[in-house]
Formats: C-alpha cells, structure tokens, sequence
C-alpha cells in the first residue's frame, strides 16, 4: 500500500515485497499517476504490470513503457466541464503528462481523467449524482491529499482499477481469481470485486471493509507485510 504523496514504503513492506516477488507477481493499482508512482516502482525493484490514474494506464516496468490506455471520450468532456461550472467547482484533467484547469470544454489535448481535486465530504455525493446522468463514463470518490476532502475522478466507463486487474490478469496468463487485492480508498472498490481474495486495510474506508474477505493491520503499521506473511509466504 502506499500513503502519503511522497513516502516509500517501510523496509518491512518493502522486504516482504521482495520475498513475495520470489512466487508471485507483484503489482500496485493506484489513483497516482505514473511520474508520482515511479519511485515506488523502481524503489520496490517491480516487474509486474502497474495500474496507474485509476485504471487508464497499465505500465510495464520491464519494458518502462504504457502498454495498455483508456482515454476519456471526446463527446463526454463539455458535458462534465457543465456540470462543473453548474456545481461552482473547479477541475482539472490528467493527459498522461500534467494535470491542467479545465477552462475549455474542448481542450486540444488527450485527456485521460478529469477529476475534481478537492470536495468538502458533505458535497462528494451531490458531486458524483450530478455526473452519473453522464452516458459513458465512470464517477468515483477518492481520497485527496488534503485528509479534509474528498476527491471525484472521472474517466472512461471501461476505465476502472476492476477493468484494469482483468487487463493484468490477461497479460500475466492467469485468472482473476488467483489475485490477491489489498485496498483502502473507495475506488479500491471495484479492485477488490475483481478478485479471488479481498483485503482491506485497517484504515480502509467502512465500505471497503464490509466486503473484504480479511482485515489487516493500517498502512501505518505495516498491513501489507502482515497480508503478504500470512496468504504469500506460508507453506
């Protein structure tokens, strides 16, 4: 698990990290774009293929490169950016690249996501209503930096971390039920449903927990190692 914009997982995780990748694949599926994600990467020394910006991305480590992509549609963007102006609230677009303020309804450039960076929670739900009506497209509440707010993401309906652990399980030549899926975050929701194994972190968010099949320890006490000791490296 990862946690804080910036901090490298601890020697523990990162020791049961390098046992575990003696069996299995190792993968991270995160809301993080590549560029915030790639020390952990490099860090953690991965070779399985990574889902980044909530499924838009898979990359391959060994081939340092994009090998799997979903942008946002075209005909959806100036329907979100309406109902952004309506909702008074600002947001911004990921194009593989940077974040931009959305200011155009036709940006000239590829858009990945567009997401709202910071809802105060009691709005996140009016916010993700008010998108849903969108045809085509798939609304999720996360977890921002600033612990006070909410974020909203918006990407392709076929765009997801669940789409992206089918695309992985096919690269890897295995099926979905052999994956093992640790989450915290409301988009950790569709994660966990795509697999043979559900855990959530102490930390994780209730509805997270209410469908996981094993609650470990908080990121902060080193759940991840405790996940990989116990399912990974018994036996």
């Amino acid at each position: 698990m990862l946690h804080g914009k910036k901090n490298l997982p601890s020697p523990r995780v990162a020791e049961a990290i390098a046992k575990a990748k003696m069996r299995i694949h190792v993968c991270i599926a995160t809301a993080r774009t590549l560029k915030d994600a790639l020390p952990i990467i490099s860090h953690l020394s991965l070779s399985g293929p990574c889902i980044f910006t909530n499924g838009t991305q898979i990359y391959d480590p060994e081939k340092k490169a994009i090998v799997y992509e979903v942008p946002l549609q075209r005909e959806v963007i100036p329907k979100v950016y309406e109902i952004c102006q309506k909702l008074h609230i600002t947001s911004m677009l990921y194009n593989g690249e940077q974040d931009i303020l959305v200011k155009d309804p036709d940006p000239d450039t590829k858009v990945l996501s567009i997401y709202v960076p910071e809802v105060p929670p009691e709005k996140a739900d009016e916010v993700v209503e008010a998108l849903k009506i969108i045809p085509g497209i798939n609304v999720q509440k996360l977890s921002a930096w600033d612990k006070r707010y909410l974020s909203v993401d918006v990407t392709n309906e076929k765009a997801s971390k669940l789409h992206g652990i089918i695309e992985v399980a096919r690269m890897l030549h295995i099926k979905t039920e052999e994956i093992i899926g640790v989450g915290d975050g409301y988009n950790d929701f569709p994660l966990l449903m795509a697999c043979g194994l559900k855990i959530a972190m102490g930390n994780a968010v209730p509805e997270l927990k209410e469908i996981a099949d094993f609650v470990a320890p908080s990121v902060y006490d080193d759940g991840v190692a405790t996940v990989i000791e116990k399912f990974v490296l018994t036996g």
